[in-house]
């Protein structure tokens, strides 16, 4: 009788040790796969699934995922999910599980693309659009939409979250590590209750140090300063991975607490099952290995600063970035700089540079009227007109993916100011090269020239863009950690 006692305790204890692991692995995928997904994961338990609890009983069978699992996560700078707010965050979150590695790739939001339906923009007004008309779930669809069209990569999950959850999840961890720079202080500061109205204290030092809830998000939306864009995405994606590796060392008795707080920050299409065999399939990994990549590519950049009346964007080698995207995540490959086509690059450069001189004399631009180096804030809104304003003036447009053309009312305020090419980064492939020369950065790259129907003048009408919510500020390009 005793020798089955043991043998039930230990049968026990076993059980209690997985059900520990299958949970920790859920928060480590919603880190990884996106840093919220358990949120949703305990709201639609207690919603329907009252009964259930994450642990091995009979009929439940955790299963590893095949193949490799993309989800989108999208940050929001608004205050609730259904607002139409501009997407400040962009990650593709990949589950390899043929490779044993998770990787995330930061998409640039001054990345200049075209909406479907609604003519070129930058890549992070296709949420706010998509949110104006069908909450959260619209600006997911139709930035997926977006991304599928620009780099080629069906998308299909997605998990949203807005600045609240952000900081949530960072106060229940315990803060994250950051190495603050001289030059990053002042920007950091600023965000501090400006944009999330909190009332935590200020930086004052630099070198490593713990970050709360507020100052991590603060310091993840840093871009005016060092390396623009290309250093604040790279800032996100270490902010990712400490809250992975963090999570990991959670005591499950926060798990509660975490979800609890995430619930009403969090939307996503990801259920119950399928997010706990996402956790299963992390927790067989070997170890926990995350490689990390920046869309577009720095050395794919064909030129960035103003363009026609869109503000800062970066022009993009769509076709070449859609090869190392697909490389990156379905063939575990990293970039190889040998390979781009910097000829195709230049070619592509020269179109754009004749097709914006075209815009710009038809529509009476200067574009040293935009072009302040020294401007504080370079207004990346969407043209402030009305929708017959915008239906109207869609004819007068000069480029647009497929025929559509933007809107073609008064040049946007103070659009951008020059900046700088991408320093070279720790991963392989990145680098800042300007092969092409240029006003702003040209960089290697390469696209079919006119196959997206730029430089085409049939302007079809469009849906008006939806202006941005109040508060947007402007990047620079995004620095460039190419881990493919």
């Amino acid at each position: 009788m005793k020798e089955n006692n043991t043998s039930s305790k230990k049968k026990k204890m076993n059980k209690k040790k997985k059900t520990v692991i299958i949970s920790l692995s859920i928060l480590v995928v919603i880190a990884i796969i996106a840093v919220t997904v358990v949120g949703s994961y305990y709201k639609l338990r207690n919603q329907v699934y009252t009964e259930y609890t994450p642990q091995e009983k009979e009929g439940v069978d955790y299963k590893e995922v095949e193949g490799v699992t993309n989800v989108l996560l999208i940050g929001t700078d608004g205050r609730t999910l259904d607002e139409a707010a501009r997407s400040d965050t962009i990650v593709i979150a990949t589950l390899d599980s043929n490779n044993k590695v998770v990787k995330l790739t930061s998409i640039m939001r001054d990345t200049l693309v075209n909406i479907p339906g609604y003519g070129q923009q930058k890549i992070n007004a296709a949420y706010a659009i998509g949110a104006a008309e069908d909450g959260a779930q619209g600006g997911a669809k139709l930035l997926m939409e977006t991304i599928r069209d620009t780099f080629e990569i069906d998308l299909q999950k997605y998990i949203i979250v807005n600045f609240w959850g952000f900081e949530t999840i960072i106060d229940e961890i315990g803060g994250i590590e950051a190495d603050i720079q001289d030059y990053e202080i002042e920007e950091l500061n600023k965000y501090i209750g400006d944009t999330t109205g909190s009332k935590a204290e200020l930086i004052t030092n630099t070198g490593v140090q713990t970050l709360n809830g507020a100052q991590a998000l603060s310091y993840s939306r840093i871009r005016k300063v060092g390396n623009g864009s290309y250093e604040r995405t790279e800032r996100q994606r270490k902010v990712l991975s400490q809250v992975a590796g963090k999570l990991k060392d959670v005591s499950p008795l926060k798990y509660m607490s975490i979800a609890n707080s995430l619930a009403k920050q969090v939307n996503t299409n990801i259920d119950i099952p399928e997010a706990l065999n996402l956790g299963y399939t992390i927790y067989k990994f070997p170890e926990l290995n995350i490689q990390q990549l920046q869309m577009p590519h720095t050395d794919l950049i064909v030129r960035d600063g103003v363009y026609k009346n869109l503000g800062w964007v970066l022009l993009i080698d769509k076709e070449q970035n859609s090869k190392v995207l697909h490389d990156f995540i379905f063939e575990n490959k990293l970039p190889n700089r040998e390979e781009f086509d910097i000829l195709s690059i230049q070619n592509l450069k020269a179109e754009m540079d004749a097709e914006e001189a075209r815009y710009n004399s038809l529509h009476g631009i200067n574009p040293e009227d935009y072009n302040d180096k020294n401007s504080d804030d370079v207004d990346m809104r969407l043209p402030q007109t009305t929708p017959q304003d915008s239906l109207n003036n869609q004819g007068s447009s000069t480029s647009g993916s497929h025929g559509n053309g933007t809107s073609g009312g008064n040049p946007t305020p103070n659009p951008g100011t020059a900046g700088g090419s991408g320093t070279t980064g720790e991963n392989p492939g990145a680098g800042s090269g300007n092969p092409s020369g240029g006003a702003g950065n040209g960089t290697d790259g390469t696209v079919k020239p006119s196959e997206d129907g730029s430089g085409s003048d049939s302007g079809n009408q469009e849906k008006p863009p939806v202006a941005p919510s109040p508060g947007e500020d402007v990047n620079k390009p995004d620095s460039q950690h190419s881990q493919r």
